[in-house]
């Protein structure tokens, strides 16, 4: 039997005897006592009460004692309010998403690591020259001997360092 079974069957054993006692006054007819018995009962249910309320108060007093360690801090300018809040606020707009891409005729190109662009035989991986300046979403490049129109997206210079 490990030390906390046996602390629990003391405790039930003590309970059972108190009890026992409560009963054996009552039937006895003997009311002082029986109002003695219930008295410390109740006296010693409320002690521990109030002792589990003082625990939590000091495990409460300690943990705003304690350091905190630093969180988000959020803005709480009316700006941010009204961002957080889904409202316009000055000087915040959405973004249209409209790319800008800085490439010029003539430039030396290569495509992203996972962009393809196959011809009828093979698949281009080198360098590319660039023919038109990217107008729209859509650039013409020359790999080799072959023109492809390839999403300027898919496009970075060489030697552009990222």
């Amino acid at each position: 039997m490990s030390w906390a079974e046996k602390k629990r069957f003391a405790a039930k054993q003590a309970r059972a005897a108190k009890q026992r006692a409560i009963e054996e006054a009552n039937i006895s007819g003997n009311h002082e006592e029986y109002e003695r018995l219930i008295g410390e009962f109740h006296k010693a249910k409320e002690e521990r009460a109030a002792a589990k309320k003082a625990g939590r108060e000091l495990r409460q007093q300690i943990k705003e004692n304690l350091p905190h360690t630093g969180g988000v801090k959020w803005a709480d300018n009316e700006i941010a309010d009204a961002v957080r809040q889904g409202r316009n606020a000055p000087g915040v707009q959405r973004n249209k998403g409209n790319w800008v891409f800085n490439l010029v005729p003539g430039q030396m190109v290569q495509l992203v690591a996972k962009a393809e662009a196959w011809t009828e035989s093979y698949m281009v991986k080198e360098i590319g020259i660039l023919l038109d300046p990217p107008r729209g979403e859509r650039a013409a490049v020359m790999f080799g001997q072959d023109v492809f129109t390839i999403s300027c997206k898919k496009l970075r210079p060489v030697g552009e360092e990222e």
